[in-house]
């Protein structure tokens, strides 16, 4: 047996002898370590919060969440207090609790962990949930360039992923040979960012930021209000739940699109398994021994909704995209 094979039948052992394999018709008790913030931040604590009371209404299971105030010390309580409460699965949101899980998971081989946006922890009782972002922005990058006037659009985040970079610059230059990409990353004078990028001639910019964007948009609104006549107007590509938009009718205007992760989906899928008393044992990484499920367009995980007319006139081109980026 291969060590890929080995591993597999393992991470399956391991999900059959959990506690929560004991008696089948025991209810589910699903907690969830939210990431700093908790409910509200309108992001993915807000996702997951929405994606479980969604699943509930089909499914019977329970489920209740833990806040914390970020520090190392306040998570490993709340994740500690879970297993005391006999909660599997632990659902941890983000790779803050990472470093923690790798840990928890040796020490307690037969509780039954999750990661939301996170598949760096080689353990056979961590489910890694996470989002293909190479797809996600082959599709947005196709969007861009085909809606562009001035052929030049930029990706716009907090830092570098060389998933979202490639795939935009893969998407990008597939619908329009000659356009250029630019890639920025910043996490703070955001305004001003966008407004250089404007100047430079950047009609199209796919907002890969976590948080609001209010402050990107304030810019290319005030840009879009004041410019020439005769120069292309500036659009914008978000990209939910890693931020928000507070739409209002001003900026409403100059969304083009969204792309949005399915975490309705992952939590449906997390909460089925955990009834079923199974594991998510997709394999992510067979060196490094991850398992857990990517979450791409095919099922409709990571979906495009256009907003603009100019975009919807390329909405048969960027069908077309969506089916290409699936096999990414």
């Amino acid at each position: 047996m291969n060590r890929k094979a080995l591993l597999l039948s393992v991470a399956i052992t391991a999900s059959v002898i959990a506690p929560i394999a004991a008696n089948a018709a025991t209810t589910v008790n699903v907690c969830v370590a939210y990431d700093l913030g908790g409910p509200g931040d309108r992001s993915y604590n807000d996702a997951v919060l929405a994606g479980l009371t969604k699943a509930k209404k089909t499914l019977n299971f329970n489920y209740e969440g833990f806040i914390t105030d970020g520090s190392a010390v306040d998570r490993e309580k709340r994740i500690r207090a879970m297993i005391a409460k006999g909660c599997s699965p632990i659902l941890a949101i983000g790779s803050g609790y990472a470093k923690l899980l790798k840990s928890l998971a040796i020490e307690f081989p037969t509780q039954q962990f999750s990661i939301l946006n996170d598949a760096t922890v080689a353990s056979l009782n961590v489910t890694s949930l996470i989002f293909a972002d190479t797809q996600a922005a082959y599709l947005a990058g196709s969007a861009a360039a085909r809606v562009s006037k001035s052929g030049k659009v930029v990706l716009l985040s907090n830092s570098a992923n060389q998933n979202l970079e490639s795939g935009f610059i893969l998407g990008a230059t597939a619908a329009k040979k000659k356009i250029k990409v630019t890639i920025k990353n910043a996490t703070v004078g955001l305004a001003e960012l966008t407004k250089t990028l404007i100047t430079e001639g950047n009609d199209v910019i796919f907002v890969a930021t976590s948080g609001s964007d209010n402050e990107i948009f304030s810019a290319v609104v005030k840009y879009n209000e004041s410019k020439k006549k005769d120069t292309p107007e500036v659009g914008v590509i978000t990209i939910e739940p890693d931020q928000y938009l507070t739409v209002t009718p001003t900026n409403q205007k100059y969304l083009l699109g969204a792309i949005t992760k399915r975490v309705d989906n992952a939590m449906l899928d997390l909460v089925t398994s955990a009834i079923k008393n199974q594991q998510i044992t997709d394999i992510l990484d067979p060196v490094q021994g991850i398992y857990g499920r990517s979450y791409g367009i095919t099922g409709g995980n990571i979906e495009l909704s256009i907003w603009a007319p100019k975009l919807a006139a390329f909405k048969a081109s960027i069908a077309a995209a969506s089916r290409t980026a699936a096999k990414l």
